[in-house]
C-alpha cells in the first residue's frame, strides 16, 4: 500500500511552482497526487491528509483523480482537514480519521468588488457554489440530509471526528482505544490564506527565464566545444 501526502493549502500548478520557489513547502497541488498515483501503479492508496483546504476547484479535480484511480483509496485525516480537503478526501472509497483531528465543513467564500449588482451577484454564485459542495457531500450514502448539512456548513467551526461520522461525512475513527475520549469541537474559522501577489509571480517567472536562458547558454557553450574538438582532430 502507498501512502500519498496532501498537506498545507490546495493550490493550482502553477501558483504551486511560484509560492515552492519563494520556500513555502507544505503546498499541494493537482500535479502532486497525480504524479503519486501513477508512481502507485494500481496499488492501494491511503490519501494522508492534514490540510486547511484552500482552491474549490483543485480539491474538485483531486476528488475526481481519485474517484478514477483503479485500486483502492482510503483517505485519513491526521491533523486536520477543512474546507477542500475535505471536497478531495470524499474521491476515496473510505474515509477515516485519527481520533484528535479537527474537521470543518463550511461555506465557500471569495472577495468581491464593485456596485451592489456585483455583490447580488457574487452572493448568487457562492450560493450555486455551495450547492456543488452539498452535492458532493450528499452523494455518499449515510450523509445526513441536504438541511442539516446546510446547518453545519452556515456555523463555520471545527468538528471532532465523531461528530463528522455521525453527519456522515467520515466512515470510520481509527487509532483510538476505549481509553481515548474524543475531543470537544472548537469554533474556529480556517484562518486566511496565504497572499501570492503579482510581484512574487512576476519574480518566478523572471526566475525561470533566467534559468532557461543559463541552460541555453551552456548548451551553446556545450556545442561550440565539440565543434572545436572536431575540427582540431581534422
Amino acid at each position: 500500500m502507498a501512502d500519498i501526502a496532501l498537506r498545507g493549502e490546495l493550490w493550482d500548478n502553477d501558483s504551486a511552482d511560484v509560492l515552492r520557489w519563494w520556500g513555502w513547502r507544505d503546498i499541494t497541488a493537482p500535479m502532486d497526487i497525480q504524479a503519486a498515483l501513477e508512481a502507485a501503479g494500481g496499488e492501494d492508496v491511503t490519501l494522508l491528509i492534514n490540510s486547511p483546504g484552500g482552491d474549490m476547484a483543485v480539491g474538485l479535480e483531486i476528488r475526481s483523480m481519485l474517484r478514477r484511480y483503479r485500486g483502492k483509496t482510503t483517505a485519513l485525516f491526521q491533523g486536520y482537514g477543512a474546507s477542500s480537503a475535505t471536497l478531495a478526501s470524499t474521491g476515496c472509497q473510505v474515509i477515516q480519521s485519527e481520533p484528535g483531528a479537527l474537521l470543518c465543513y463550511h461555506n465557500p467564500s471569495n472577495t468581491t468588488e464593485g456596485d451592489y449588482r456585483a455583490m447580488r451577484r457574487s452572493a448568487e454564485a457562492l450560493r450555486n457554489a455551495r450547492d456543488c459542495i452539498l452535492e458532493v457531500y450528499t452523494a455518499r450514502s449515510g450523509a445526513k440530509t441536504r438541511e442539516e448539512l446546510i446547518s453545519l456548513m452556515d456555523k463555520d467551526i471545527w468538528i471532532s471526528p465523531t461528530q463528522a461520522k455521525e453527519y456522515g461525512l467520515i466512515d470510520e475513527i481509527i487509532g483510538a482505544g476505549p481509553e481515548v475520549a474524543d475531543p470537544a469541537a472548537f469554533v474556529a474559522a480556517t484562518g486566511g490564506r496565504i497572499r501570492l501577489t503579482q510581484a512574487m509571480r512576476e519574480d518566478y517567472q523572471a526566475h525561470v527565464a533566467a534559468q532557461r536562458a543559463e541552460a541555453a547558454r551552456k548548451e551553446q557553450a556545450k556545442r561550440t566545444l565539440a565543434r572545436l574538438k572536431v575540427l582540431a582532430n581534422y
